[in-house]
């Protein structure tokens, strides 16, 4: 019995996840191969003290940056760098800052976008990206006009009126973040003082003040497709699942296009449970 209940706990978890209706039911959303009249470049940022990264990024090969035209990894982790450019499309940036900050963002989507691709997505090693969910989406926008899509947040509260100057809406990189060619054109060129340090207050900041639109897409029952949290996080809270009163868990969308701060086995389960071939609710295909 003490062997069986972690299985049975990971099985559980998946059964909610990817069956339940009203929760994220990805089943239908299996990648199959690379979409086509979609030109997808994937830049992934690995966190300087990301624990075990050879197993994270063999994690992110074996998933979905197999349906991206292109995937490039940034780091300035200079030990990791070296162990692993030679087998992976990777680049050294010599700085002590990290993704969180405008300055280095904003440098990994201006060097990444030398050649221009459609769309960039742009997330870090504990980003997880649905690629055919994405693509769904994409087709409702114009890659020639500037586009950014993520989730938007807005951290205004009842003390925000003592900073009238101050922005406090953002888009969450944590979740991922995707543009338009042009739209990572128009965001090179904001640079500046008066512009937010933060990576998440400056992208949104900067699309409203150089016209780039700003996309935070819903599905049909106003589900977020960008979430800068795990499923499980989502669903419960607090992680106590069989605990007899109630929490307050929400749902996810069954369109989902991102989940953000994923361990490398929260990524295994999410890829194992988009490849299952369940039984019973739609009959024997």
């Amino acid at each position: 019995m003490v062997c069986f209940y972690p299985f049975a706990v990971v099985i559980l978890l998946l059964l909610i996840i990817f069956r339940l209706p009203g929760y994220c039911n990805l089943l239908s959303e299996r990648p199959t191969e690379k979409p086509e009249n979609l030109n997808l470049r994937c830049v992934i940022i690995l966190h300087k003290a990301t624990h075990k990264p050879e197993k994270v990024i063999t994690a992110l090969s074996d998933g979905y940056t197999k349906l991206c035209q292109e995937t490039i990894y940034f780091t300035n982790n200079q030990k990791l760098f070296d162990k692993f450019n030679k087998n992976y499309t990777m680049y050294f940036v010599e700085s002590t800052l990290n993704h969180f900050y405008w300055s280095f963002y904003q440098y990994v989507m201006e060097f990444s976008s030398k050649v221009p691709a459609q769309w960039t997505f742009l997330g870090d090693d504990q980003t997880y990206l649905i690629v055919p969910n994405l693509q769904n989406v994409l087709h409702t926008f114009d890659p020639e006009k500037p586009v950014v899509l993520g989730k938007v947040r807005d951290t205004s509260s009842m003390f925000s009126w003592l900073f009238p100057f101050s922005s406090f809406k953002k888009i969450s990189i944590r979740g991922g973040v995707v543009l338009s060619n042009p739209a990572i054109d128009k965001l090179s060129a904001c640079k500046g003082f008066f512009f937010a340090r933060a990576s998440d207050y400056a992208l949104y900041d900067c699309s409203e003040e150089y016209g780039v639109e700003i996309a935070d897409p819903f599905d049909e029952d106003a589900l977020r497709l960008f979430n800068d949290l795990p499923p499980k996080q989502i669903i419960a809270p607090d992680s106590k699942l069989f605990r007899s009163a109630s929490t307050k868990g929400g749902k996810c969308s069954d369109h989902a296009i991102s989940f953000g701060q994923l361990s490398e086995k929260d990524m295994r389960v999410l890829q194992y449970g988009m490849s299952l071939k369940v039984f019973g609710r739609g009959g024997l295909n």
